[in-house]
């Protein structure tokens, strides 16, 4: 993520659902990430990725400022 960011902008979201008293990348972790709950939060966490993505390919005023930043970054436009 580190060196993917140092050339494009990025964001580290995070979702969230019920992982009782487990530690994130524990191995008691990964029975919660079994459950409905679990399978729903990822539909709803690239739903909302999916819409950003819409808004800022739709969005001209959007798409300019993010290209923008980029080429400030020293980052190509494609």
């Amino acid at each position: 993520m580190g060196n993917v960011s140092h050339v494009v902008p990025t964001i580290h979201p995070m979702i969230g659902y019920d992982c009782g008293d487990a530690i994130m990348h524990h191995p008691d972790f990964t029975r919660y990430g079994t459950t409905a709950a679990a399978d729903r939060a990822v539909l709803d966490g690239g739903l909302a990725m999916a819409w950003t993505a819409i808004d800022l390919a739709t969005d001209p005023g959007h798409r300019q400022r993010l290209l923008r930043r980029l080429a400030d970054r020293g980052g190509r436009q494609h």
